[in-house]
């Protein structure tokens, strides 16, 4: 795991600028502390900068790498897990190497191939790549978005960069609001590819790649998808052998490092595989980090203590004490963009007890994206479906209308939250199916929707739909009413939410994390496979638990998914009670000229009175304002 950072001024070979280059690597010194180094050509208006975090090859591994002739240059964040494959293959067609890290392949790997080298890399990875030959830029980022890396096209330059702060400090461009990737944060408490927080700065979409050519124009362009369609006539165990296979083989590959590794552990299903199949692999004690809650309905202690005993695991755990006032601005800054997901506190405290101990961290992020393993969301989506199917939307409204005196019962009464819940049901049904997740999102009221907290001004700028929306529109018409929910998760949920957690959390102290069971190659396999196989029965991740239970004790396999939670709610009306209840005049709520006041002094008013539980969606304004003051106003680091 690295920074990388770069422009490129293509309209006309204007000199690269080093002061620009400087503040740009900064800003990345946490992504990679070990090392840094830059190529910047004045004549050719191209520079290029890495901030280092040694993983393979720490002797030689410096970046910026080249081919032979020095007319091919690339900066490289990720890990290439095949490279080895690649290198020997490359050297028998004469390629010379002069180090033994994985970022030299790419350089031959594109004399041979050009853009299409992508196509043969089996990893994790942003990296851009400058052709001194054909004057251009290409920027790529990995199929599933576990890499981050942003850009800017304006004025005739990209920017680039594996952070938004790193790329601001090097881009002089309008750091003017995009309503959408606003609307799309109040969603989903994240921005999904391309949007972002401003106008001029987008997010590279995974499995895309960038071409920006001297004198030319710039394109991005899809290099990969995978097929939803499902192939019938296998059998279930022919399904969980090809599964097993590919989850051992990711695993082993992705313990390649010089480096310490180790795993998170919280005692589900994901993560216990991950560290039953490295201790498979190992020969040697497996390192383990996990993070208990004083809160018994939080707590998985007991679980990750069971996979500690059964398997005589190195492992470290702490309990979660968090210093909320000052945690908050830490992991609003570890973020760089606004970015509310709770889970993410307890992860930055979590990585924090890992960096004392290794470089790499194996998690378990993908299986419930993947195999649809959400059991609570895809029980209530197939009511829904089936509300919808038998129910009239006009009896539908009826009904919603009926029971919209619900929203004034306090959040304690047991029976107006189940009527609160079934006009929420009737509403949500009544939409296209493309719009009940962005309806559903963090289970707010109606009153506390991102549609009525933006200003009325702001609203009618949001005029296209959101990414997740797009992503569904691709198999909205599939027979199987799951496949669209799953493909958008994949495509966006993924790699916007848990993607974006893991890689800023970890990064905060110099951690890589991998994922393992995200390969590209599980992905593939998975979208194939009939629902049945995915959602049965009410529980998810039906496959992926037939193939776990052969490794993992019956205690894991049966419990309920509990999720990396934490207690907003409880915090909002506790410790953090001083900051909701300052959000109706903060400066980023207030001078932002961004929210309807009115409305975000309702929902401070509803949560702090116990009228409705809106931690989640006060977290996500209290972000808002501290990214605003400190990011975005402040030009904080």
């Amino acid at each position: 795991m690295c920074g990388i950072c770069g422009s490129f001024e293509y309209s006309s070979a204007r000199p690269g600028d080093a002061d620009r280059l400087d503040r740009m690597q900064d800003l990345l010194s946490r992504r990679g502390p070990d090392g840094r180094g830059r190529f910047l050509s004045e004549h050719e208006g191209i520079a290029l900068g890495h901030t280092r975090l040694a993983i393979i090859d720490l002797c030689t591994g410096a970046q910026p790498i080249s081919n032979e002739d020095g007319t091919i240059h690339v900066v490289f964040n990720g890990e290439i897990y095949n490279f080895k494959a690649l290198r020997a293959d490359l050297q028998s067609h004469g390629h010379v190497f002069r180090t033994q890290s994985d970022t030299e392949t790419l350089v031959h790997l594109y004399e041979e191939k050009g853009e299409q080298l992508v196509q043969d890399l089996l990893g994790d990875f942003a990296f851009a790549l400058w052709d001194g030959k054909r004057r251009s830029l290409l920027l790529a980022r990995d199929r599933l978005g576990v890499k981050p890396l942003y850009y800017s096209d304006f004025g005739g330059r990209v920017t680039f960069a594996s952070t938004l702060p790193a790329l601001l400090a090097g881009a002089a461009i309008p750091t003017e609001i995009d309503p959408q990737g606003l609307f799309c944060y109040l969603t989903f408490q994240s921005i999904h590819a391309p949007l972002t927080m401003y106008k001029h700065v987008r997010k590279l979409p995974p499995g895309h790649l960038l071409k920006a050519t001297l004198g030319g124009r710039v394109e991005v362009l899809s290099y990969w998808d995978f097929d939803m369609n499902p192939i019938e006539g296998r059998s279930d165990a022919e399904w969980e052998a090809e599964l097993d296979v590919l989850l051992r083989d990711a695993v082993r590959r992705q313990m390649i490092a010089d480096v310490p590794i180790g795993a998170f552990l919280s005692g589900g299903v994901d993560s216990s595989t991950v560290v039953k199949l490295m201790h498979d692999a190992a020969g040697e004690r497996v390192k383990t980090f996990s993070i208990g809650f004083r809160e018994r309905a939080y707590d998985e202690s007991a679980y990750f203590n069971l996979m500690r005993d059964a398997l005589g695991i190195e492992h470290h755990a702490t309990t979660f004490e968090p210093d909320l006032l000052k945690d908050a601005g830490d992991v609003v800054r570890a973020f760089g963009e606004p970015c509310s997901i709770g889970s993410a506190f307890p992860l930055y405290h979590l990585s924090r007890l890992a960096a004392g101990h290794v470089k790499v961290v194996l998690s378990g992020d993908g299986p419930d994206e993947v195999f649809a393993g959400y059991d609570l969301r895809y029980r209530h989506l197939q009511r829904l479906v089936s509300l919808q199917r038998v129910s009239p939307s006009a009896v539908l409204g009826a009904l919603e209308g009926a029971l919209s005196v619900t929203e004034r019962l306090p959040a304690t009464s047991r029976l107006g939250n189940h009527l609160r819940r079934l006009r929420k049901a009737a509403a949500t049904a009544r939409l296209p199916r493309r719009s009940w997740m962005t309806f559903l999102a963090m289970n707010r009221s109606a009153f506390a929707a991102p549609a009525r907290l933006l200003s009325p001004d702001v609203l009618r700028q949001v005029d296209q739909p959101l990414p997740y929306e797009l992503a569904f529109d691709r198999y909205a018409d599939s027979p199987d009413w799951m496949t669209p929910f799953i493909y958008a998760d994949v495509r966006t949920l993924l790699p916007g939410e848990m993607f974006t957690k893991l890689d800023s959390m970890t990064m905060a102290h110099s951690v890589e994390g991998r994922v393992p069971l995200s390969d590209h190659r599980i992905v593939e396999l998975a979208a194939r496979m009939p629902s049945r196989l995915k959602f049965h029965g009410g529980r998810g991740k039906r496959v992926f638990r037939a193939v776990a239970a052969r490794r993992l004790p019956s205690e894991i396999l049966s419990r309920s998914k509990v999720g990396f939670r934490v207690p907003l709610n409880e915090w909002f009306r506790g410790e953090l009670r001083d900051l909701a209840s300052e959000l109706p005049t903060a400066s980023g709520v207030v001078s932002s000229g961004l929210f309807d006041a009115a409305a975000v002094r309702r929902v401070v008013g509803d949560h702090l009175s116990g009228r409705d539980h809106l931690g989640g969606v006060l977290w996500s304004l209290v972000a808002f304002d501290l990214w605003w003051r400190t990011l975005h106003v402040g030009g904080g680091t």
